[in-house]
């Protein structure tokens, strides 16, 4: 079954460096494209992460966020930056003689500065903990895929039903493309006789004529290879296997013998027919854009 490539989920696992936490939100995209927040103690596990994401999601935008929590009590190393404090102070002691004011350089004005405070990470040792993040990254990546298979048997339902349609239509202009033709050449036959009345003219040169005109006309081949990428389409939504980008390519092919059997029928009822399905086939490929 084919699998939406728009989802989410959240993976946390514990261990004894702490609950690591990973949210995993994912969007339509041509190919697999991840991008992490992750905090600088961990970003040795990127590519691991990468690595094992790809094993469950083929395509599609991915964005990961992953957070850490140490079960110890103490609170990572919080220091200040002295020469940042000496820079902003005197920065400040400047302005103020600049401008001419009296007011005192009061510590909360150092403090408003973002960098004078240092938030210290203590180091982890990543090989020790790649398995509890590894874990969290996995339920993470299996909750996503829940919700993406769950759209992707909506879409499924729909493209469906479209298919069903799109064969019904294939199935009336079937029916109506041999009269069109037979119509046709005895309109022209009856129309040759009016204006040649009594003279004579090559029966055999007309029926050429009109036999090379019923060629020209006949619509049978494109009905062919229209069924035939439809039961294609239908195969592929079942196999479900990466079949976005081929959707999308028996999509173009069935819009291209879309076009030329409209264009060959020369019959507004077929004309009529070819609008509908052109208008399935659009609503088709937007949906054909969120599959993985």
């Amino acid at each position: 079954m084919i699998k939406s490539m728009t989802g989410f989920g959240k993976g946390e696992a514990k261990s004894k460096a702490g609950i690591f936490t990973v949210e995993l939100r994912t969007v339509n995209h041509r190919y697999f494209d991840l991008s992490s927040k992750i905090p600088n103690s961990l970003m040795l596990l990127e590519d691991r992460i990468k690595e094992l994401l790809n094993k469950n999601i083929k395509r599609g935008k991915a964005n990961l966020f992953l957070s850490y929590r140490s079960l110890e009590k103490e609170s990572a190393d919080i220091t200040f930056d002295k020469q940042a404090v000496d820079k902003y102070y005197k920065i400040l002691a400047e302005v103020k003689k600049r401008i001419g004011i009296k007011e005192e350089i009061k510590l909360s004005h150092i403090l408003s500065f973002a960098d004078v405070i240092v938030h210290g990470e203590k180091s982890l040792d990543v090989d020790a903990i790649w398995a509890s993040v590894k874990e969290a990254v996995a339920k993470a990546a299996s909750d996503c895929n829940k919700m993406r298979e769950a759209e992707g048997k909506a879409l499924y339902k729909d493209f469906s039903a479209r298919i069903v349609k799109i064969s019904s239509y294939i199935d009336t202009v079937a029916d109506v493309s041999p009269l069109v033709v037979e119509e046709y050449k005895r309109k022209l036959d009856s129309r040759i006789q009016d204006i040649v009345k009594d003279k004579k003219i090559d029966e055999t040169r007309l029926e050429t004529e009109l036999a090379l005109f019923a060629k020209q006309c006949d619509i049978s081949e494109e009905i062919i290879r229209i069924r035939s990428h439809l039961e294609g389409f239908r195969k592929a939504i079942e196999t479900g296997e990466e079949a976005g980008r081929k959707l999308d390519f028996i999509l173009q092919e069935l819009n291209r013998e879309i076009n030329t059997l409209g264009a060959k029928a020369n019959d507004i009822k077929i004309s009529r027919i070819v609008i509908n399905i052109k208008s399935e086939l659009e609503k088709m490929r937007e949906q054909a854009q969120n599959v993985e």
